[in-house]
């Protein structure tokens, strides 16, 4: 079983867009690989897989997701401050 535990910090607002991008994935459970998501003041998300190819899918999955929240996300600061 190959485990790994992926922290990530920042302003509430990122965190709680993080969590809200992840969520949904997280039914999407398989026989070989899973990941779940705790908030605290950081956001942990920790993925078990049973297999090397498993567990880059479901890393490649979090990490686009959270890709794509953390440019919207400074998108969105940059409107912001422009008004």
């Amino acid at each position: 079983m190959i485990t790994s535990e992926i922290k990530v910090c920042g302003k509430i607002d990122l965190l709680n867009a993080c969590a809200a991008a992840l969520d949904p994935e997280q039914e999407f459970k398989t026989d070989r690989a899973t990941y779940n998501i705790k908030q605290t003041k950081d956001l942990i998300i920790t993925i078990e897989a049973k297999d090397l190819i498993a567990f880059r899918a479901v890393m490649n999955s979090i990490t686009s997701l959270l890709g794509i929240v953390s440019q919207n996300f400074k998108i969105k600061e940059v409107d912001e401050k422009n008004g």
